[in-house]
């Protein structure tokens, strides 16, 4: 395979691009004991249920509730990225009087409040009425998108770091939240905080499925940090795992890429 990169391809590598687990001493001589520690726990236990069921309950209302919510917002994008394409089309028509009609109202105008005004507001309230529900976290993922879209990196992170605690070991949900603030990070140009949330999935046994692309972002962080040899060190490691079940494919063969990109840069 080629190694030649042009100087665009050395300057900016493309950015990339995902699981999770006492006992009793019975005798005779103390039945008082045994019978009194069977009602405690069968009372614990069913206060656990109960609080489980409750806990369920409000998690399936309030999915309904963002469901609704993501419906507007994901119907509202799709109108501006069509409006978008259907400007790109027209805009190359060679033939301008059969170009696709466009109608520049349909735009996104790169004004926050009057593009997504009500869909942020929308989500910022959610995320305040029950923060700890996965509900809430996929609240957070779309209004962190929005943020950053409109180069809003504070209000993004801000609205990760809301539901941040209620994040479960070995949740898919988690994954995403956590490899998202360190894309914020990143964006911001705070590699340091965003390697430090990237590692935190990179060394999570529950999270395996997230390690090698939490990895591979850490990677390009520290060559924009101008550490090459961490980088290299990294690249190095997920490239040689291309033929291993346990790793992510897609993730080797960009390593491997990006490795290439490094060492021509290296001989620039």
């Amino acid at each position: 395979m080629s190694t030649k990169f042009s100087k665009e391809e050395l300057k900016s590598p493309d950015q990339v691009t995902k699981t999770l687990r006492e006992g009793f001493v019975w005798t005779t001589t103390h039945s008082k004991i045994v019978i009194t520690a069977v009602a405690v726990f069968v009372v614990i236990g069913l206060g656990a249920s109960i609080a489980n069921y409750m806990t369920e309950k409000k998690e399936v209302t309030q999915q309904e509730k963002y469901f609704l919510l993501e419906k507007a917002y994901t119907e509202k994008k799709r109108g501006y990225e069509e409006a978008a394409r259907a400007e790109v089309m027209a805009n190359q028509a060679k033939d301008k009087k059969e170009a696709p009609k466009f109608d520049p109202a349909k735009k996104a105008s790169g004004d926050l409040q009057k593009d997504y005004g009500t869909e942020v507001a929308g989500f910022e309230a959610f995320i305040s009425e029950s923060p700890n529900t996965k509900a809430a976290q996929m609240a957070a993922l779309n209004l962190s998108e929005i943020y950053l879209s409109y180069k809003k990196h504070e209000e993004a992170l801000t609205a990760l770091q809301k539901v941040e605690k209620g994040l479960s070991k070995g949740d898919t949900l988690t994954a995403l939240v956590l490899m998202q603030m360190g894309n914020v990070q990143a964006d911001k140009n705070d590699c340091k905080a965003a390697i430090e949330k990237w590692q935190t999935l990179a060394d999570s046994k529950a999270l395996a499925f997230a390690q090698d692309e939490a990895k591979l972002r850490m990677g390009l962080c520290y060559e924009s940090m101008n550490d090459l040899a961490k980088a290299e060190e990294i690249y190095t490691e997920i490239g040689k795992k291309e033929d291993q079940n346990t790793t992510d494919f897609t993730a080797a063969k960009e390593a491997q890429k990006y490795l290439r990109l490094l060492k021509a840069k290296k001989n620039l």
